[in-house]
């Protein structure tokens, strides 16, 4: 196993049943709290009005914020920003799904250091790394899908610019977070599908491009990948089911604490970087439905170029029982099944069906290099540079056309 420094610092209280334990533990920490939530579904649904209930029982004074974006942009925050800071918060309660919770991060990011803009300290900007803290964050994820409320990121858009660019520190981690499978009840079937797309990603990231070291986070990988490859069908089939849902939830927060790359080498989030930048151009594809998209056709640029072909041979062992004695038509068949469960499950598409214009390829893909690599390139085993990523963009059509020929 190679080395790793891995510090989780979130309290995780699980269940239905632990408010009354997530709302003394948020008193505690502050009791001025500014509650941040999204375009009203928690509102509809009675969510909100539960929490802002007993933040009074515990005798917090709160003020709400609603109308964060599904991809958070910088304006939003920094109105967020000037009335959490006029409020004199001590603590940004994110009551929400990931936009949210990566909104309430930047909030809190802002209001520790005065300011109001997030744009200039994200991945690219000019302030990049020179946040020094941020006030607490507490989190309640409404999806199952980002495990924001356990991890030290956000991602940021700015209309302005077309951009869509992460920010990460270890303070940035939430101090509390209360994952309540009741609150997952009420989500779309097609949420469902793109939030489950959204924890596979997580693991397969690293699983690819990590190499051999550890076993046993490739065990802890493949059983996240399992488990929600089981249970997306079945809790499509019954939605309101706790026991389903609540293997959703915890796979999300599983698929992304740390210890599903533990022991492996480091490796770069390629499928993140060109997902991110299609939907800074396009803000109204789902993270995880862009992602969707971006599986097949990645995974076949990387087995013509000869790249991880054991470690999706190994995939297609663990997941679906291929025989890997052959590791180049093992990795292949890998593919094709993992394409199979994406048809059967409603997350099957080419970019040109959400909308994306083949004349947008080349700017997203420069937009790519520039702000998650090198300015020429990302390294996925090797170089993956703008042409490369023109390349998995189209593959995404031809996937879909059965057309592709290796």
């Amino acid at each position: 196993m190679k080395d790793f420094d891995l510090h989780i610092q979130t309290r995780l209280i699980f269940g239905s049943n632990k408010e009354k334990t997530f709302f003394e533990t948020v008193k505690n920490i502050s009791d001025n709290v500014f509650v941040v939530i999204g375009g009203g579904s928690v509102k509809r649904l009675g969510y909100l009005d539960r929490v802002l209930q007993q933040l009074q029982k515990v005798g917090c004074t709160y003020e709400v914020f609603e109308g964060i974006e599904p991809n958070p942009t910088t304006q939003t925050i920094t109105k967020a920003t000037q009335k959490a800071t006029n409020f004199n918060t001590g603590l940004i309660l994110a009551l929400g799904g990931g936009s949210v919770m990566d909104a309430s991060k930047a909030i809190a990011g802002l209001v520790f250091a005065g300011e109001d803009d997030i744009w200039p300290y994200v991945l690219g900007g000019e302030k990049v790394g020179k946040l020094k803290g941020c006030i607490p964050v507490a989190a309640i994820p409404t999806t199952a899908a980002t495990a924001s409320e356990v991890t030290p990121y956000a991602v940021i858009s700015n209309p302005d610019t077309n951009g869509k660019a992460p920010i990460g520190y270890p303070f940035m981690r939430p101090t509390v977070s209360w994952l309540n499978p009741e609150f997952t009840y009420e989500l779309p079937p097609v949420v469902t599908r793109d939030g489950a797309s959204d924890i596979m990603s997580h693991v397969l990231e690293n699983y690819l491009l990590g190499g051999n070291q550890s076993p046993l986070a490739d065990r802890y990988s493949e059983g996240v990948l399992q488990t929600v490859m089981e249970t997306l069908p079945a809790v499509i089939a019954d939605p309101d089911n706790y026991e389903l849902r609540s293997r959703m939830l915890w796979a999300s927060n599983l698929a992304l604490n740390g210890y599903q790359q533990a022991g492996r080498e480091p490796s770069g989030f390629i499928l993140h970087a060109m997902e991110h930048a299609i939907s800074g151009f396009y803000p109204g594809i789902a993270h995880g439905r862009g992602l969707a998209t971006l599986y097949p056709a990645y995974f076949r640029w990387l087995w013509k170029n000869d790249r991880c072909r054991d470690r999706l041979a190994q995939l297609g062992d663990r997941l679906f029982g291929i025989d890997n004695s052959d590791i180049s038509q093992a990795s292949l068949a890998f593919i094709t099944e993992f394409e199979n469960w994406l048809k059967n499950n409603s997350l099957y598409q080419g970019l040109s069906d959400l909308g994306v214009s083949d004349d947008s390829f080349e700017a997203i893909a420069k937009y790519t290099v520039t702000t998650y690599g090198n300015g020429k390139e990302l390294q996925a085993k090797g170089s993956l540079n703008q042409n490369d990523i023109v390349e998995i963009f189209k593959l995404t059509e031809r996937a879909v056309k059965a057309e592709v020929t290796l």
